[in-house]
């Protein structure tokens, strides 16, 4: 059997027609050229080469080989492809719970990047807010919006977000004009269904403008988003969010904006692990740079 390496040196030389121009492709000397040559000759027990004074030229057995050759370069430039970007950086499957809208308006918007850069991890993602139980390993991390109170977990802040209100033009147009906090008594609000918020973090509406007429509930932030685009009332909706939607147009933005916290939350054992480690500082460089995004500032 000839040594595999061996088919480096016979392309290049096939390709360049000279010793001297192969070693300088690779990187070594002619005389090493020539021998890795010399070898594979031998071992496949047939010329490859007609030599006419110092260049090479493929004979009919070269010719034969080259295209093998090719094929196995081929492979081996698919194999590193495929298979070094994983063996190069950490491996595992990352169970990441964040909130809704955080989720999967924001968040899976990235994913490509992450996974260009960390092939090897796979990236589980739940995007719906509810209570966790780290011990039950509900998720190897979260992002939460307040510290949790328990559990055997490493948290920190990570960054903010605002909301504000926002509404279609269509809708506006058709109520009584808005110019402050007091207009909006009469108007037509979506929200949460009440007795079903899953963090206490999101029981803003009351505190924020009182008693308001809530015409339509929705557990999804998505589907507070897409009823408001549609015209049916005004919504409190994260920037993130709203502001992508050419449908929506902010309210009284100077007169209501309320901020809340983003908390990288971990699992204290699995918190230091290659693979949830990448998980985590992609998150906290992603929040840095999207942070005009999070807290709406165009």
């Amino acid at each position: 059997m000839f040594d595999w390496n061996d088919l480096r040196y016979f392309l290049e030389l096939a390709r360049r027609g000279k010793l001297a121009a192969a070693a300088l492709r690779l990187g070594v000397d002619h005389t090493t050229v020539a021998r890795r040559v010399a070898a594979l000759e031998e071992a496949l027990g047939v010329p490859l080469f007609d030599r006419e004074n110092r260049a090479y030229r493929l004979n009919e057995n070269g010719r034969r080989l080259i295209g093998h050759a090719e094929r196995i370069e081929a492979g081996s430039l698919q194999l590193m492809d495929d298979i070094a970007p994983v063996a190069s950086g950490p491996v595992g499957t990352v169970r990441l719970a964040t909130p809704e809208a955080f989720g999967s308006q924001f968040l899976a918007r990235h994913c490509m990047s992450f996974h260009k850069s960390t092939p090897g991890v796979t990236l589980e993602l739940i995007a719906e807010t509810r209570t966790l139980n780290f011990s039950r390993r509900d998720a190897d991390a979260a992002i939460t919006l307040a510290p949790p109170g328990h559990g055997r977990v490493v948290s920190e802040k990570v960054g903010d977000y605002r909301l504000r209100l926002y509404a279609a033009p269509s809708y506006l147009q058709q109520h009584p004009p808005i110019v402050r906090l007091a207009d909006l008594k009469p108007h037509h609000f979506l929200w949460y269904v009440d007795d079903l918020l899953p963090v206490p973090e999101l029981q803003i509406l009351d505190k924020a403008l009182g008693d308001v007429q809530v015409i339509f509930r929705t557990t999804s932030v998505t589907g507070q988003a897409n009823a408001a685009e549609a015209g049916l009332g005004i919504a409190l909706l994260p920037c993130f969010v709203a502001d992508r939607m050419k449908g929506l147009t902010p309210v009284l933005p100077g007169e209501l904006s309320i901020m809340r916290d983003l908390w990288l939350v971990a699992h204290a054992e699995l918190r230091h692990e290659p693979h949830v480690d990448r998980v985590c500082g992609f998150i906290k460089t992603l929040l840095a740079s999207e942070r005009r995004v999070l807290l709406g500032i165009n």
